[in-house]
């Protein structure tokens, strides 16, 4: 039965984008318009990610990996596959897990929606990247679907494109985060050319992460010492823009924009934690420098107290929560810095489960049932109660000096915060009694799923309450007493050395940038005459190709666009039934071949 399940685990990646391409052909040739079978089949593409997941975690006893030759240049062979481990199963059984409420909490949210199908199918694709990227072997195949999760990303998040401010703030997260993508692509094209040149194995070309710690002795001793510093530096950006770390936290706050469901999705275990998990895939290469992990502790640990400071001073809820993320994953990098890996995965998984669940509760069927839940998730983000509680502590042990020190504020700060936001969520406005039961569903689950999350941890690990636990507690106190003083309203103005840094320092960096690439264009490129005739000469070929090459292209195109028009007119019958059965037909062939290459993937597996 192990062998069964572990034989089988590329499901658990290809079942998701079997449903979205299902969802989408089937839509657009109007087979299936059923939206009970759109539900059906994305929830079941879940549930089975989470069976699969919890099933494999429970068997598996070593590293298993699972690949076939993708790509063959000269001596360098590309492979694509799934690698399979403890760490790998853990993220994809919250990614599912979190997702398969999500899309329950969606079912009814999105119901009057026009294009819900679009959405569903968004949703499963997202899965299938997620997923993708978890159980990648190598950095390679990660690169391309930390690619492809950016893509659905701005796809959900600007879901209502027509709507100019989504479609805006959805450009904005694609491209800041390209600026990080930008990074991780040239570590790891840096990485695999020494690797090419110095490492005596073609096989390491390809960054496996089984070959990781070789990988990382070898660039430590090839590579110079400010070109190793540059690569590791470069993995740390990328992972920081995908986790939203200072300064690249301000994506986040664009992300808002997107439906509730999306934010809750992208805010758990699911798109901001790509980075941690790129992070910890690369602890072997950031272990051989200490000031390597002393850069990731302090962007951390910085960034933690920095966004919890703006999300005391916030008072739009889901742009507190947006901050709140920020910190909390800034605190799991801290942890990382640490090397305490253990106490990051549990708080990356309680902060899922929590942030998940507040999330859902700004539904805007304002209710007491989901304001008491908001109230007792804050308590637990707060590191009072539950998961929460734990979580923190596992993190607190593991620092010292002006780390715990900054830790403790931090915590006092997210007691404020959450506190604040509360009672700016009851004040002037009328709860009802009434709730969604439909909706209220998946929120009651992850709040379950919080508490038996604490009672397994403290079942294995030992832990007693410290200095963040009292921060907390006062945090939560002094709002109360601003509170009913009337003064939170003074705690709504943007710091000014921030509000200066972003308004006036990085336009004028970027002002100074294209101030100097416009004078290396018209001063330099622009009278050397070499480059003048190198030029011309292109242009003169480009010249060329468009002639004879583009132009008889579109001739081309245009003559067969023709033909087939002409075969399509005999093809209209007027049949509802007839368009309907070259639409199965069509969709058979797709379905049919997908199933093709799967036996021939699973035969060069096995």
């Amino acid at each position: 039965m192990a062998n069964l399940i572990l034989d089988n685990a590329y499901v658990i990646l290809l079942l998701p984008l079997w449903i979205f391409l299902i969802i989408m052909s089937a839509r657009f040739f109007a087979v299936y318009v059923n939206d009970k079978i759109i539900y059906t089949l994305t929830l079941l593409a879940s549930f089975f990610g989470i069976l699969l997941s919890a099933v494999s975690f429970l068997k598996l006893d070593t590293i298993v990996e699972q690949s076939f030759q993708f790509l063959k240049s000269g001596n360098f062979t590309l492979y694509f596959g799934l690698h399979i481990d403890k760490l790998t199963l853990v993220m994809a059984f919250m990614l599912f897990m979190v997702s398969f409420l999500v899309q329950i909490f969606s079912v009814s949210y999105m119901r009057n929606e026009p294009k819900r199908y679009r959405f569903f199918a968004y949703l499963n694709m997202f899965n299938f990247s997620m997923a993708g990227l978890l159980f990648s072997p190598n950095l390679f195949q990660m690169y391309f679907f930390w690619e492809l999760v950016a893509v659905m990303s701005y796809l959900l998040i600007g879901f209502d494109y027509k709507d100019n401010v989504k479609s805006e703030a959805s450009r904005r997260v694609f491209l800041i985060n390209r600026f990080g993508d930008t990074a991780l692509a040239g570590a790891i094209i840096l990485s695999s050319y020494f690797m090419y040149n110095y490492a005596g194995n073609l096989t390491l070309t390809t960054l496996s992460f089984v070959d990781m710690n070789i990988i990382s002795t070898l660039l430590s001793a090839y590579a110079s010492s400010p070109l190793f510093y540059l690569i590791c530096l470069m993995f740390i950006i990328g992972a920081a823009v995908k986790s939203a770390q200072f300064p690249f936290y301000t994506w986040l706050q664009d992300a808002m924009e997107a439906k509730l469901p999306v934010s809750a999705l992208l805010h758990s275990a699911t798109l901001v934690a790509a980075g941690v998990f790129l992070i910890i895939r690369l602890l072997p290469l950031f272990t051989l420098e200490e000031s390597i992990l002393q850069i990731i502790a302090w962007l951390g640990i910085l960034t933690a107290l920095i966004c919890s400071v703006l999300a005391s001073i916030e008072t739009h809820p889901k742009k507190v929560l947006a901050y709140s993320t920020s910190a909390n994953f800034g605190l799991i990098f801290t942890a990382l810095g640490f090397l305490n890996v253990k106490a990051a995965l549990v708080f990356l998984i309680a902060h899922a489960l929590i942030k998940s669940m507040l999330f859902l509760c700004l539904d805007e069927n304002e209710n007491y049932v989901n304001y008491v839940t908001f109230l007792l998730g804050g308590l637990s983000l707060s590191g009072l109660i539950f998961s929460g509680l734990i979580a923190k502590e596992m993190l607190f042990s593991g620092l010292n000096g002006v780390f715990a020190v900054l830790f403790c504020l931090t915590a006092f700060f997210t007691a404020f915060y959450i506190m604040r936001i509360a009672l700016v969520m009851i004040k002037n406005k009328e709860l009802v009694k009434s709730i969604h039961f439909s909706r209220f569903i998946p929120i009651a689950g992850l709040f379950i799923l919080n508490v038996i999350f604490y009672f397994v941890i403290r079942s294995q690990v030992s832990y007693k309450v410290a200095e963040p636990f009292w921060c907390a507690l006062a945090g939560w106190a002094v709002v109360y007493l601003l509170y009913r003083k009337d003064l939170l309203e003074k705690f709504t103005v943007t710091p000014k050395l921030l509000e200066k840094f972003y308004n006036n320092v990085i336009p004028d960096f970027y002002n100074k940038i294209a101030q100097a690439s416009n004078f290396i264009d018209v001063k330099i490129f622009g009278n050397f005459k070499p480059f003048i005739m190198l030029a011309g000469i292109g242009v003169k070929f480009t010249g060329w190709v468009e002639n004879n090459i583009m132009n008889k292209t579109v001739s081309l195109a245009i003559s067969g666009a023709k033909k087939m028009s002409e075969l399509d007119s005999k093809l209209q019958s007027g049949n509802v039934q007839t368009y309907n059965a070259y639409a199965f037909i069509i969709v058979t062939i797709i379905i049919t071949l997908i199933i093709i290459e799967y036996a021939y993937i699973i035969r060069n597996l096995t």
